[in-house]
């Protein structure tokens, strides 16, 4: 009876010593591919300046993207701006890809800051490549060409 005992709890043992680190990579992995996180960026040209928070929001394979500020261009009064892009989101050779499925960019005019912003954020079917890093438990830096473009906080 008391080796019956003993091999059950061998066997036990050496299930959970199996089970419990899949467990762990399969939390890393939804962890990773599954969060929201809040970046404020200002952009800062000779003509306007550009104000936004942008919050990210990553399900899987899809995301969306909510962004209001302001744009205010100089001599001007500052004028309320808003997007939403709902993309859809892959890892590519150790980069994260982005392609916008939809836009909904307020106000319609097209202001001088768009020329300066990718694709991505005002017309469907366009992409953004970038890393996705870790910068500590609750942030991440979005790294292009080597350099950090947004620090953005876990909500």
């Amino acid at each position: 009876m008391m080796t019956k005992n003993k091999l059950a709890l061998r066997w036990s043992l050496i299930l959970l010593a199996i089970i419990i680190p899949l467990l762990y990579v399969g939390y890393i992995h939804v962890q990773r591919s599954n969060f929201n996180c809040e970046a404020h960026t200002t952009i800062v040209d000779d003509k306007y300046v550009v104000d936004v928070i942008m919050d990210y929001t990553f399900l899987g394979g899809s995301g969306t993207l909510e962004t209001s500020g302001e744009y205010i261009p100089v001599n001007a009064p500052p004028v309320a701006i808003s997007n939403k892009v709902s993309f859809n989101a892959w890892q590519e050779n150790g980069e994260m890809v982005l392609i916008s499925n939809e836009t909904n960019e307020l106000p319609k005019k097209t202001e001088a800051y768009r020329l300066t912003i990718p694709d991505f954020y005002h017309v469907r079917d366009r992409g953004l490549r970038f890393k996705l890093t870790p910068a500590n438990a609750s942030s991440y830096f979005f790294i292009y060409a080597n350099s950090p473009i947004f620090y953005c906080t876990k909500g």
